[in-house]
């Protein structure tokens, strides 16, 4: 009788899987990071409760907290990973990449490949942890987690294959015309980086060990928060001289505001629940990172919904979906499902046109 009964209620009227489409509507509201590049309201409200996975970290020595840490760590990590998919798509949607700043998108390799190097050392290299634990006492936490290294890792692959889509889409290398300040400062950063081992290796016999893998690590952190704090701004310049903000997925900015805001919290309230605030100022990166994303996010939602909101190029754009939608698609269904037959009676039952 269940059966029968659910049946019933999913032929709906006229026949139709009332049951199924809202379900379809659902899922397609859940996805809209996806679907949707408007930045709807309806779809940022949905999209701030997509997924929840919280493996907790036991280090925390309240069982309570451990589960708030662990979902506030994991809504962050989905946020700033997610805020990569609508530029990608976007991209592949429009097979173009006018719009967005070829220097921001290197940079941002760059960037992520210093703070990915950072988190991936900190997680897994014992002798790392020894020589942080020794600078801040035994007791000192590590507070780079698990969901630190996944984000890091997926950030620099989709920010590579954004890169790629640039050269791909414009015809090749060429496309890639960097402005000269990002260029020197581009190879400034790699002398850096490639310097700072040479000199550990020069001062290994030192008794001193003032250059050590621990401050180079630091080194990394502090590129990636110069890099974040300048890599927004010639995409801000484009958007500012083009009066428009297409080709710039607003998805990107509330994804990655939303990121920024609980990353922090989460480092601060973790730290209070150790009593420990030297997991701040001995994890920099990831405050700093957290805290220069807001501001830039800030001035780019004001451009988008204020400054370049009616840009009519803009509007017609991204009122289209980066993909098509669940309901879309059953709609899509359901009218090839028209007999062919059906379709010539209406079209025959049409008035012709009388020419006088």
């Amino acid at each position: 009788n269940e059966t029968v009964e659910a049946e019933a209620e999913n032929q709906g009227h006229g026949g139709r899987p009332t049951t199924n489409l809202r379900l379809r509507r659902t899922l397609s509201l859940m996805a809209s990071p996806f679907t949707d590049d408007s930045g709807d309201l309806k779809s940022v409200a949905a999209g701030c409760f997509d997924g929840l996975a919280t493996p907790k970290n036991h280090a925390l020595p309240s069982p309570l907290y451990r589960n708030v840490s662990a979902a506030i760590g994991y809504i962050y990590f989905l946020a700033w990973s997610v805020s990569f998919y609508p530029q990608v798509l976007s991209n592949f949607k429009r097979r173009s990449t006018t719009g967005l700043s070829p220097d921001f998108c290197v940079l941002n390799v760059l960037g992520f490949a210093c703070y990915t190097a950072y988190n991936v050392s900190f997680f897994w290299s014992t002798a790392i942890q020894n020589m942080y634990k020794r600078r801040h006492g035994p007791d000192a936490e590590i507070t780079v987690q698990s969901n630190d290294v996944a984000f890091a890792l997926h950030a620099l692959i989709l920010s590579s294959i954004t890169v790629l889509q640039i050269i791909y889409y414009g015809g090749g290398v060429r496309a890639l015309k960097l402005s000269k300040s990002v260029v020197f400062i581009i190879v400034g950063i790699l002398m850096v980086c490639a310097a700072y081992p040479v000199l550990i290796w020069a001062t290994r016999n030192s008794s001193k060990d003032t250059f050590n893998w621990l401050d180079f690590l630091y080194v990394l952190s502090f590129v990636k928060i110069g890099i974040s704090l300048i890599k927004y701004i010639p995409q801000v310049i484009l958007n500012f001289r083009r009066r428009s903000t297409v080709g710039w997925s607003i998805w990107n900015i509330l994804l990655d505001f939303t990121g920024g805001v609980l990353s922090d919290l989460q480092l601060v309230l973790d730290c209070a629940d150790m009593n420990d605030f030297s997991g701040i100022t001995g994890n920099p990166a990831k405050f700093g990172l957290g805290f220069v994303s807001i501001i830039f996010d800030i001035i780019f939602m004001v451009q988008h919904y204020c400054l370049y909101s009616g840009s009519s190029e803009s509007m017609n754009e991204q009122q289209e979906p980066l993909i098509p939608s669940l309901e879309d698609s059953y709609e899509r269904n359901n009218h090839d499902m028209i007999p062919t037959g059906a379709s010539h009676e209406q079209e025959e039952r049409q008035p012709e046109t009388i020419m006088v």
